[in-house]
């Protein structure tokens, strides 16, 4: 019996986040992009964080969520709920803090 399987490919690129002491933290590009443009950063293919960086992209994303999360108010309770940024971020977000506290640097695409 041969069988015949499909291959869904999905214009999502995994995007693998590493820091030496951390989890890593595994994102889609969609969401990437989105925690990047908060950043003021343009994602690529791989980079890196320094730790240098990572107090002020701690304060920016932290300021993004809360930023989502007053803009949400005035939503339906359904669409408060979906897509949300503070949840969605979380992981990256704990990565970043976690991070500056060993003061290592965040890599991607390596």
């Amino acid at each position: 019996m041969t069988r015949v399987y499909q291959v869904v490919y999905s214009k999502n690129m995994l995007y693998r986040f590493h820091s030496k002491n951390s989890a890593d933290c595994l994102m889609l590009e969609d969401l990437s992009l989105r925690i990047f443009k908060v950043l003021d950063r343009e994602l690529s293919k791989e980079g890196i964080l320094l730790v240098e960086q990572l107090p002020s992209l701690i304060q920016r994303l932290e300021e993004g969520i809360q930023q989502d999360a007053t803009e949400r108010e005035g939503l339906s309770a359904e669409a408060q709920k979906s897509d949300r940024l503070g949840q969605r971020a979380y992981p990256f977000l704990e990565l970043l803090k976690s991070s500056l506290k060993h003061k290592d640097p965040i890599v991607w695409g390596h």
